[in-house]
């Protein structure tokens, strides 16, 4: 979820304004661009992050052969 926040406040919000400060670019153009950046990010880190904690729980998630010390 904080992917989400984070990703939308950078390439819906910030990014496009900065944008239109810096460059002048128009701001139906640089809004459509963020929203699709947006979308396209979160799609990746939908499919990575599912990736990544699956394969983090069979490692993490195993026993190791260390013992503890009397």
């Amino acid at each position: 979820m904080i992917q989400v926040i984070a990703n939308a406040l950078a390439w819906i919000v910030v990014a496009p304004l900065l944008d239109i400060l810096i460059y002048a670019e128009p701001a139906n153009k640089v809004f459509t661009q963020g929203f699709f950046a947006f979308l396209g990010n979160i799609i990746v880190v939908g499919i990575l992050g599912t990736l990544l904690a699956l394969g983090y729980a069979k490692v993490g998630g195993k026993s190791s052969s260390l013992s503890k010390e009397d």
